[in-house]
């Protein structure tokens, strides 16, 4: 059994050799194939190779011969396009001659500036390249004739447009609050079309031209602007010779109040309705001033170099004026002057206008310091006026002239310095005039001084430009130092109120030493009296119908209660003019006893004599002196005469009764001359020259 598995095995084997045998054979065969087909593959590359090397020796030179070909052919080309280049500036100037020999409004400023930017190429190119050819001059002759036609059509067209705005316009541009540029559609400074060619021209000359031609645009402009002001001040002052007056007729309150209550009531031009609006507005800032500007100037001045309201008014109209106009302006050269130009092309427009507006504000401010100088100082409150509405003007100012240099912005600062000082020293004058004001002439009736009254109404101006005064007075540390009572903190309003407060006490303590002062000459004392009664209770008065006196209570609390005991003392010092009167009724009377027991001796009926006469006499004295006195105020006077009463008549009463009755002479009427009632009358009569 084992040797049958061991045959079995052995053959099995025998089978497998057999067979990988044959399978070594059958690959030897497919290994002797392959390599014939390795042959056979390797002898067809290698005859590829030979035959790749023939083409490239026969192609390469004409690959070299063609790019040679191509570069001599785009070398020729562009040769050819130099060439031509070239030519072209020898030609350009025959070809655009006929187009800058015209007027570029007549070819249209685009096509002429089309032919003037080749001519100024073909003059780079020659300049650059061949300076000694002859066409260089032809180019450039037409060059330069076709710059000066720019010129002049861009001077020209200006001019054509350099008319004044319309004070109508203008007026109407017063009126507005907020300023754009819809509010500033109205003042069209040069047409909308003309505008596009102008822009385009002087872009040009500015690019292409050695004069500055924005120059020549900013003169223009800044004279178109002059004329326009000018034009607002002469239709101003016609209007003012149209409303019946002289062009300083509005000095006087009347002919504002007429002009302003007929607006509603008559028909108008929209002229003068526009005219009238303007008005309004800037009434307001001058009102103060009006009400009583001639009350206090001095006599034989009127006719002297006075500041003239309607002069004010009309200034006022310049300031607002000059913002509005330049405002459109600058709109207009932002559309045609390059961006980097417009602001100094802005400033050379300002400058004129601006130095004229500072030179009208030096000379009212002028003839204001001579008005003060001749004792007119209600002058000053034309300053004010004036001070008020530039002030209120500057922040416009400021934002209008924001990228402009120092030299413009400060033109407008150096107005508002100029009237500031003008206004400190008219104040501090005004002062130094109280007391020496006081020196006048005193009345002879006791009445209220002249300085009393045009200080009053002169302090009471003042009410209405408290903070604008409130800078100014700041600058004098006596009047700050005044305020240090006052609590910290306080709001610039009721600062500028306590400010205004102080200098008004200034003005009531000088004004109350010169009338102390200068009430000494009077020889009579009681006249003396009447007259510090009547300036002090005028004064009290007019501080308490007023604002004054809440301004004064800021630093003097107890003013009132002050010039109430000046009242008083004054009272019982005018008491005393009744000594001779009273001597006569209570001195040596008569015993009652002796009157009942009707034993009158004759020492006795002489003093009841003496009584009588001496009483009558004295009465009459003082009712011819008092007569002549004079108490302006009636309260005050009715309120005096019955202190006389009540002072004189129940003491008189009991004379009178005591003696009426008595058989001390056979002529009664003689002595007995006036009952109580009489001397009641004549007491009425006092301070009455007419009655």
């Amino acid at each position: 059994m084992m040797m049958e598995q061991v045959l079995e095995k052995k053959l099995n084997v025998t089978r497998q050799l057999e067979k990988e045998t044959s399978q070594v054979v059958t690959l030897k065969d497919i290994l002797s194939r392959s390599g014939q087909v390795a042959t056979n593959v390797s002898g067809i590359l290698d005859s590829f190779e030979h035959r790749l090397a023939r083409l490239e020796t026969t192609i390469l030179p004409l690959y070299q011969q063609t790019g040679n070909l191509q570069r001599r052919q785009r070398n020729t080309e562009k040769t050819l396009q130099e060439l031509d280049y070239v030519i072209s500036f020898y030609n350009v100037a025959g070809q655009v001659e006929g187009t800058v020999r015209e007027r570029p409004s007549s070819v249209g400023v685009p096509q002429y500036l089309e032919a003037m930017n080749r001519l100024a190429e073909a003059c780079r190119y020659f300049e650059q390249n061949n300076p000694q050819s002859v066409e260089i001059e032809n180019v450039t002759t037409l060059f330069e004739a076709g710059t000066d036609a720019l010129s002049k059509e861009f001077r020209d067209e200006l001019k054509k447009y350099q008319k004044p705005v319309p004070p109508v316009v203008t007026l109407e541009l017063l009126d507005e609050e907020e300023l754009s540029e819809d509010t500033i559609s109205g003042v069209e400074l040069v047409p909308p079309g003309v505008r596009e060619d102008l822009r385009a021209i002087a872009t040009w000359l500015d690019k292409h031209s050695n004069t500055d031609r924005l120059t020549v645009y900013a003169k223009l402009r800044s004279n178109a602007l002059s004329q326009s002001l000018q034009a607002l001040r002469d239709h101003q002052r016609a209007s003012s010779i149209e409303r019946g007056g002289t062009p300083g007729s509005l000095n006087s309150p009347g002919p504002i109040r007429a002009r302003v209550g007929k607006i509603d009531t008559t028909p108008k031009s929209r002229t003068q309705k526009i005219s009238n609006r303007a008005n309004r507005m800037l009434h307001e800032a001058i009102k103060g001033q009006l009400r009583s500007r001639r009350q206090a100037t001095t006599p034989g001045a009127a006719g002297e170099d006075c500041l003239e309201d309607s002069d004010v008014e009309i200034y006022l109209n310049q300031v607002t004026a000059l913002h509005r106009l330049a405002f459109a302006e600058l709109l207009l050269a932002q559309q045609l002057v390059p961006a980097d130009r417009v602001t100094r092309t802005f400033e050379l427009i300002l400058r004129d206008p601006m130095d004229q507006l500072v030179a009208e504000g030096e000379s009212l401010a002028g003839q204001a310091r001579r008005s003060v100088g001749r004792g007119d100082h209600q002058a000053v409150l034309s300053v004010l006026a004036m001070l008020r509405h530039v002030t209120s003007m500057q922040p416009e100012y400021d934002r209008l002239l924001t990228n402009c240099q120092t030299s413009i912005r400060s033109k407008f600062a150096a107005i508002i310095s100029m009237l500031q000082e003008t206004c400190v020293k008219a104040l501090e004058g005004f002062v130094e005039s109280v007391k020496s004001d006081g020196e006048r002439a005193l009345p002879k009736d006791g009445t209220v001084h002249e300085v009393t009254s045009n200080a009053l109404i002169f302090t009471e101006q003042l009410l209405e430009y408290a903070s604008t005064l409130s800078p100014m007075l700041q600058r004098d540390q006596s009047l700050s130092a005044a305020l240090a009572n006052l609590p910290r903190g306080l709001d610039q309003n009721l600062l500028a109120k306590a400010l205004l407060g102080a200098y008004i006490k200034r003005v009531l303590v000088n004004l109350g030493l010169a009338l102390v002062s200068r009430s000494e000459s009077y020889s009579d004392t009681t006249l003396r009296s009447i007259f510090r009664l009547n300036n002090y209770h005028y004064i009290l008065k007019t501080l308490q119908n007023s604002e004054l006196l809440n301004l004064v209570a800021l630093v003097e609390p107890q003013c009132d209660k002050m010039y109430n005991d000046q009242i008083m003392e004054q009272k019982k010092l005018y008491s005393q003019s009744w000594s001779k009167v009273l001597h006569y009724l209570n001195h040596e009377d008569v015993p009652i006893s002796v009157i009942q027991a009707g034993k009158l001796r004759d020492k006795d009926r002489q003093l009841i004599k003496d009584k009588f006469s001496g009483f009558n006499k004295e009465m009459e004295e003082m009712c011819r002196v008092q007569r002549s006195y004079s108490i302006p105020d009636r309260e005050l006077c009715v309120s005096l005469k019955r202190d006389n009463m009540e002072y004189i008549l129940p003491k008189y009463q009991v004379f009178y009764d005591k003696y009426v009755n008595v058989a001390f002479t056979k002529n009664t009427e003689k002595y007995v001359k006036y009952s109580p009632a009489d001397v009641s009358t004549m007491i009425d009569k006092f301070f009455d020259v007419a009655a």
